[in-house]
């Protein structure tokens, strides 16, 4: 969960809090998502509505705490959302009787903001509480909406199966009872029937010792080490899964040890999207151009898919095979990647950091000028300490050249 630290009441959010002194109904509507940056002068206290709302969700449970306070309780779900987002600004909203719906209550998480992905790619469903400042108003409500509802853990464990020597009269799928007999029923929609343990241990009516394979529970070993033949193993801070990157459309969020591949034929395309969303981190980038064309062309990544004129700084130099080493410096608008031919290897070692970014080149290759092997070392900077480094960016080659392979592995 990103990290905010506490809600701060809007200039309109007091006006309404001072009115809920002296009797007026203080209700809460909705709860809005956004993924705005607050530059360095920005005053929450005088925003009518987030810098860049994305997501708009309802109230589940409202609980006066009876310190001050009020709980607010919705559940954050990416259900329907089309594009994934980082989420930075909360937003509290509540009906003004002379002004309507307004923003009350504001929190900002920075650079210590999480990745919602869009509906497709991860499952999002949490319960979330957040807390915000009533004082002594007597009459507080909320819009409350039963649309998305998910239990937690004290609701299930109020939930028994009833038990009578007959049937219940209220029923619903899925509804437990235990008979005279004791034996335990559940209402399957138009009857009741046992609860058969033979079947307790199936999944879609497959028992886990049969196939299909999913239904198999691979168990931790002595050493606590799980099978690593399946395609994708996840625990809460290391996943391991390759992904194939040509088949993406907006950004996906890598995992620390997840990686993306890419085809590149850079004879029908000169640019190549990449599709990372960057949380700031460190990556390694492998890419290799197999054939040597003649082309003496220069790579170059364009973060956030945005050319920023002259922004960045780089160096280098160059070891030929037989030859004495040289080297060279100068600005570009994108990180520079390569200095010579497109052809050979090339290690890619990437800094995010919104305060660090930089990216580290070992190029083994074809070099051209000297017709012979050769090793080139280039580095590059972001000379700029405060805009994010939000996705990763667009590969841009300034001639054709063959087709590239390449991989890219979150680290941190």
């Amino acid at each position: 969960m990103a990290d905010f630290r506490g809600t701060i009441l809007t200039q309109r959010g007091r006006n309404l809090l001072a009115k809920a002194q002296t009797g007026t109904t203080l209700t809460f509507t909705k709860i809005k998502l956004g993924d705005g940056l607050w530059i360095s002068n920005t005053d929450p206290t005088q925003l009518n509505d987030l810098v860049s709302p994305k997501l708009n969700l309802p109230i589940q449970e409202i609980r006066v705490v009876g310190d001050g306070t009020v709980r607010l309780r919705f559940v954050l779900t990416n259900t329907g959302l089309s594009q994934g987002f980082f989420m930075r600004e909360i937003g509290i909203y509540a009906q003004d009787p002379a002004l309507g719906e307004i923003l009350y209550a504001v929190a900002y998480a920075g650079d210590r903001a999480d990745f919602i992905p869009s509906d497709g790619v991860t499952k999002v469903e949490n319960v979330v509480d957040i807390y915000t400042v009533i004082a002594n108003a007597q009459n507080v409500t909320a819009v409350i909406s039963d649309s998305v509802v998910l239990a937690t853990k004290q609701d299930i464990n109020t939930v028994k199966p009833e038990a009578s020597s007959t049937a219940p009269n209220l029923t619903y799928p899925g509804k437990l009872w235990v008979d005279a007999a004791s034996f335990l029923k559940y209402f399957d929609g138009s009857n009741w029937k046992n609860v058969k343990a033979s079947f307790a241990d199936t999944v879609d009516g497959f028992h886990a010792s049969l196939t299909p394979a999913p239904n198999v529970i691979v168990p931790l070993d002595m050493n606590g080490v799980l099978d690593l033949s399946a395609s994708y193993v996840k625990s809460s801070d290391y996943a391991f899964r390759r992904i194939n990157g040509d088949n993406l459309t907006s950004d996906y969020l890598l995992q620390i040890g997840e990686e993306i591949i890419y085809t590149w034929d850079t004879t029908k395309s000169l640019t190549k999207p990449l599709y990372i969303a960057n949380a700031g981190g460190w990556y390694e980038m492998d890419i290799v151009f197999p054939v040597y064309t003649g082309v003496n062309g220069r790579l170059f990544l364009y973060p956030n898919n945005t050319v920023y004129v002259n922004a960045f700084t780089w160096g280098g130099f160059s070891v030929p095979d037989g030859v004495a080493p040289g080297g060279g410096s100068g600005t570009s608008s994108g990180f520079y990647l390569h200095k010579a031919g497109l052809s050979g290897y090339t290690k890619v070692f990437v800094s995010t950091f919104v305060a660090c970014k930089m990216v580290l080149c070992i190029l083994r290759g074809y070099h051209p000028d000297f017709n012979a092997m050769s090793t080139l070392v280039i580095f590059s900077s972001w000379n700029d300490i405060t805009t994010y480094w939000t996705s990763f960016g667009t590969l841009v080659a300034e001639q054709p050249n063959s087709e590239a392979f390449i991989r890219i592995r979150r680290l941190y």
